[in-house]
């Protein structure tokens, strides 16, 4: 392993320019390779011994639509559907409020992906051209920060006891040295940037393109574009910027190392080893020969684990899915594929997806009834099981169920 560490960590450095990468002895290498090699089933108890369900309060104030996402914070669960956010408190799920709304009025937001701040418990939404709009979780409005721009608004955000660090998602991933972080204050003050870490590749323009097309795999996905000379270009939808542990993260995508974010450099925290496997950043535009290429993506990180997905065949027709836990306390790694979820080990349930890390150092995914109901139809057994003693009120239009895994 420490060989294999100082491999990895030259890797990791050699991926960004200097000085603006620091490699520690605090690096942690995930062997995806090895995983791959021998993989098995994941299980639940591979990332904590304790499962909550949390049934969300249904009423006509709280209808949760299609495609929810959900987060568990301090006290509260927020989950965002339909463009319209909505609290509850986290340990009954009683709703609480809905947060803000959609619009042009002086407290409207563009977009409702809400972006927690750890450090002060609030909201974060985008309001096009220039400003955050912050929310407390009960609703109540708590004003506007202006953001530094031009040349634009970053697509996603973290926050630091100080700082606010903006993540730009460039669509076509072309250019050298384009920003990818941008670092400013709540005065609106731009304190630095950082450049891309990803290789320049020849611009196209939309004269170019051939073809565009959307693929979801696992947590995340793709906008695909198919130019006319048989380049492509993949802006990959999954974990780029989030906060753990009192730390920014950031990983950029085609890159194998998660870093954290100190002041304006990037220290590398985390970084996936797929040895033979390796999907390099700079062929990233080449639609051939990828298909037994692997691309580490959608991150969640937990106390102990670290879950996550990668990507195997990117640009084949279907990609598969993959999925991993590190365990930061004994240093392995294992991999399953995502097909078969994380086998209920401890109550017997459904496989579990996580979809989300909490507050609480754990993770968490939703249910729909339409999931539950048909499940506990064919084990009518499971209903004396006093862990699923939450589930058994569950109705067919009632909103989801959240499931929180933790540790004790």
């Amino acid at each position: 392993m420490k060989q294999l560490k100082c491999i990895v960590a030259a890797l990791a450095l050699a991926a960004c320019s200097q000085p603006a990468a620091v490699v520690t002895d605090d690096l942690a290498v995930v062997d995806v390779e090895g995983a791959v090699a021998a993989m098995d089933g994941l299980r639940l108890s591979d990332l904590g011994d304790s499962v909550r369900y949390v049934p969300l309060e249904t009423n006509d104030s709280c209808l949760i639509g299609r495609n929810p996402s959900v987060q568990v914070l301090d006290g509260y669960i927020l989950v965002s559907s339909g463009g319209n956010v909505f609290s509850f408190d986290g340990q009954d799920g009683h709703f609480v409020a809905k947060i803000g709304h959609r619009g042009e009025d002086p407290q409207a937001y563009s977009s409702a992906s809400a972006y927690y701040n750890t450090w002060d418990g609030l909201l974060y939404f985008v309001r096009y051209p220039d400003r955050l709009q912050v929310y407390d979780l009960r609703g109540h409005y708590q004003g506007s920060l202006k953001v530094p721009v031009p040349p634009e608004m970053p697509t996603a955000y973290a926050f630091s006891d100080s700082i606010i660090v903006g993540y730009y998602a460039n669509l076509a991933q072309m250019n050298a040295h384009a920003r990818a972080l941008l670092l400013f204050d709540k005065a609106g003050h731009g304190c630095d940037t950082v450049s891309s870490l990803l290789p320049m590749l020849p611009p196209m323009g939309l004269q170019d393109i051939s073809s565009i097309s959307v693929k979801k795999f696992g947590n995340g996905g793709m906008i695909l574009t198919r130019f006319q000379d048989g380049s492509v270009s993949a802006n990959l939808m999954g974990s780029n910027l989030w906060s753990h542990a009192g730390h920014v993260r950031f990983k950029e995508s085609f890159c194998d190392t998660i870093y954290n974010v100190v002041d304006n450099r990037l220290q590398p925290a985390v970084a996936f080893h797929t040895g033979r496997w390796h999907f390099p950043a700079e062929e990233r535009a080449n639609g051939e020969g990828s298909h037994d290429k692997i691309l580490p993506m959608c991150i969640l990180e937990g106390t102990e684990t670290l879950f996550f997905q990668c990507v195997r065949g990117l640009y084949d027709d279907r990609p598969e899915t993959l999925n991993g836990i590190y365990n930061r306390r004994t240093q392995t790694t294992r991999m399953a594929p995502e097909s078969e979820g994380l086998a209920d080990d401890i109550n017997g349930f459904l496989p579990f997806r996580p979809t989300a890390s909490t507050a609480q150092g754990g993770y968490a995914s939703l249910l729909l009834p339409d999931d539950i109901l048909p499940w506990l139809d064919e084990h009518p057994e499971a209903r004396s099981n006093p862990a699923l003693a939450p589930l058994s009120g569950i109705g067919e239009e009632d909103n989801p169920v959240v499931v929180i895994v933790c540790r004790k």
